[in-house]
């Protein structure tokens, strides 16, 4: 009999453990969820460089040098800022955001 009270106690402790550990690891789920990108959060990175043009001839998107290193980025179709003034070998500072794994210029200022 000893030994059944010593296992249903046993087994009474690691269940009660378990729901606990449960418990925690449901939380910390829920606190991941809060501060995921995909939950609407939206990050946008400041830079600066020079414009080196508009690329493939369009105004949609633009050549800008940073750091020695040339790259075209998409504008957002709500860009703002000096874009219909921009001349090649301005200094600029711009935002961008990342939408569908592309980082757009969402703002653009001459320096």
């Amino acid at each position: 009999m000893k030994k059944w009270l010593k296992l249903g106690s046993a087994c009474f402790l690691v269940f009660g453990l378990a729901a606990c550990i449960e418990r925690t690891e449901n939380e910390m789920v829920q606190e991941t969820e809060r501060v995921d990108p995909a939950s609407g959060i939206d990050v946008t990175t400041q830079s600066e460089g020079i414009f080196k043009g508009f690329a493939n001839g369009s105004q949609d998107a633009l050549t800008i040098e940073i750091d020695g290193k040339e790259k075209s980025y998409e504008l957002a179709e709500d860009a703002t800022g000096d874009i219909t003034v921009l001349q090649e070998g301005d200094r600029i500072s711009f935002s961008t955001k990342k939408v569908g794994g592309k980082e757009r210029i969402e703002t653009i200022m001459k320096k």
